[in-house]
């Protein structure tokens, strides 16, 4: 067996002590970089037809007003969309909730889908599901029953 001298040690333990420290910065620099979900895109968006009433999400959702729909509610839910609570159409039969989010570009929905509160309509668009959550890109929106102009 060969005999180590005191200026091998010292060397040996000084690469030793660098690699130790070259390993522990590394690991401090990784886990300080941000880490993101995977960016493998999956397409969760397809074309649709909704009919449906035009609601309040939050009173509709929450039942804090009753049904939160129907044109008993129309006052409120105006005043809950003015307010800034999203509006969504609740679909005919199904009974669910698309979240109104894009109409044109970055604009919300407010000002299109306020005239049609508490009303029926046929809106075609795109609908993100996923979660359990229906947001919808407006495309075209009718109405399918007359506003009532006096409430």
């Amino acid at each position: 067996m060969a005999k180590v001298s005191g200026k091998n040690k010292v060397f040996v333990l000084s690469c030793l002590l660098l690699l130790c420290a070259g390993a522990a910065a590394y690991y401090f620099y990784e886990s300080k970089k941000p880490r993101y979900r995977s960016t493998e895109i999956k397409q969760t968006t397809r074309e649709v037809v909704v009919i449906g009433e035009v609601v309040d999400a939050w009173c509709y959702a929450s039942q804090t007003m009753g049904p939160g729909r129907g044109p008993g509610h129309r006052a409120c839910a105006l005043a809950c969309a003015h307010g800034g609570v999203s509006i969504g159409i609740l679909e005919d039969g199904t009974k669910n909730l698309y979240v109104a989010a894009k109409y044109k570009g970055f604009q919300g929905c407010k000002d299109l889908l306020i005239p049609y509160m508490g009303e029926k309509v046929k809106a075609t668009g795109w609908v993100g599901d996923l979660g359990g959550c229906r947001m919808l890109k407006i495309k075209t929106v009718e109405a399918l029953t007359k506003p009532d102009l006096d409430n």
